[in-house]
């Protein structure tokens, strides 16, 4: 069975959907699904300056697939891409089945006229698009893309993939008469079995200084609530001295200097530090520094990168806005807490003073994290290709 994915970019710096596709792509070869990807050569619609990604810019593993970067031109912020269009109308017949992933831009909608134009059954995952927050940023441009195509593509889609319960619960008002199938993100939890020493990243982001360090990675968005955990660090720096906040991740929406504005504002700018992106041996080496990981996210379809830190046993705190909270919570693996400064503060502060709580909450996040390893994602996402393929 041959699958064709569409996403808008698969760079690292995008985030979960990159990483998502090139790791679902490596399991899926195991379970006899050959696929192939076509993508922009963008970077990220959000970027200030706008670079051209290479297969160096993809994440690991992607130089073992069968990868196809198409130029975007003006405009950018759609990922405008009439070359992946023609190329699309060019291949697609040699498909079984094709994967849309995100929407409200251009790829998408080139996807899906050409899967009506020949036949080939199709899925959308949405991976957060719909979620109510969401859908209420730049709702008027998101309301005139729904009515003029992307409501009748995703009506005339062969299945709606979600990534949860709770993300299939939130958009149940869309496409209603579709059949809805949740399969998770995947991570390799061997890679997280173990880390390399925190003591590097200490040294070079933290000048070897031995304190408390609480942790956020992933891409910095509007949506990820970053002033909120800043503040949650003003105030749990009172009770816990010398601790640092570490936030890890590519900047494409310019929030950095206003968040190292408002650290300055409630004083503890000298204990903020923003490394930017981080990859492979380096990216483990900040999650063995962590003391704790926190994630105030407003959204949150799934959230890989809470799944890598429970992985590699950190004890996190996030938001109910995660949509694998109910999990995570139900299991005693890790914290959930209201999307506040003050009730992260508390939580964070709980754990940062109890070290065999610490200890054992993150024995519990890792043998948790076990569940969304590829080893049992790939075939859940081969057998619904084949559903649909059977469908066709």
């Amino acid at each position: 069975m041959r699958v064709l994915q569409v996403v808008p970019s698969l760079a690292s710096r995008t985030g979960g959907p990159a990483f998502d596709i090139v790791g679902s792509s490596l399991a899926l070869r195991r379970c006899g699904v050959e696929t192939t990807v076509f993508a922009t050569d963008m970077g990220s619609a959000w970027a200030k300056i706008r670079r051209r990604v290479s297969l160096s810019d993809l994440p690991a593993g992607a130089e073992e697939l069968d990868i196809r970067l198409f130029a975007a031109r003006w405009p950018y912020r759609i990922a405008f891409s009439p070359a992946l269009y023609r190329a699309l109308g060019k291949e697609i017949s040699r498909y079984d089945v094709l994967h849309i992933h995100t929407l409200f831009i251009f790829p998408q909608f080139a996807a899906y006229r050409q899967a009506i134009r020949y036949g080939i059954p199709y899925i959308v995952t949405p991976c957060g698009a719909l979620d109510p927050y969401l859908r209420r940023h730049g709702w008027l441009r998101k309301a005139i893309v729904h009515v003029l195509w992307q409501r009748d593509m995703l009506n005339r889609a062969s299945v709606l993939q979600f990534k949860t319960e709770e993300e299939a619960r939130l958009v149940a008002d869309v496409a209603p008469a579709v059949p809805r199938v949740v399969v998770s993100n995947g991570i390799r939890c061997a890679e997280y079995s173990e880390l390399p020493s925190g003591s590097e990243f200490r040294r070079r982001y933290l000048g070897g200084d031995d304190g408390p360090l609480v942790m956020n990675i992933g891409r910095l968005s509007y949506k990820k609530g970053l002033d909120i955990l800043i503040r949650a660090f003003a105030i749990l720096s009172k009770d816990v001295p010398g601790c640092w906040l570490a936030i890890v991740g590519p900047d494409d929406e310019g929030l950095t200097p206003r968040l190292q504005a408002l650290a300055e504002r409630e004083g503890i700018a000298s204990r903020v530090v923003f490394t930017g992106m981080l990859r492979g041996e380096d990216k483990l080496a900040a999650l063995a520094a962590a003391d704790v990981w926190a994630l105030s996210s407003h959204s949150e379809n799934f959230g890989i990168v809470v799944a890598e830190a429970l992985a590699a046993g950190r004890p996190v705190v996030i938001s109910p806005a995660v949509n694998i909270a109910p999990d995570i919570a139900e299991a005693g693996a890790g914290v959930v807490c209201e999307l506040t400064a003050q009730a992260f503060a508390a939580e964070i502060t709980a754990l940062l003073l109890n070290d065999s709580r610490r200890a054992a909450l993150g024995a519990r996040a890792r043998e948790f994290a076990g569940r969304w390893d590829w080893g049992t994602v790939g075939p859940q996402l081969a057998e619904m290709y084949a559903s649909v393929a059977r469908g066709r």
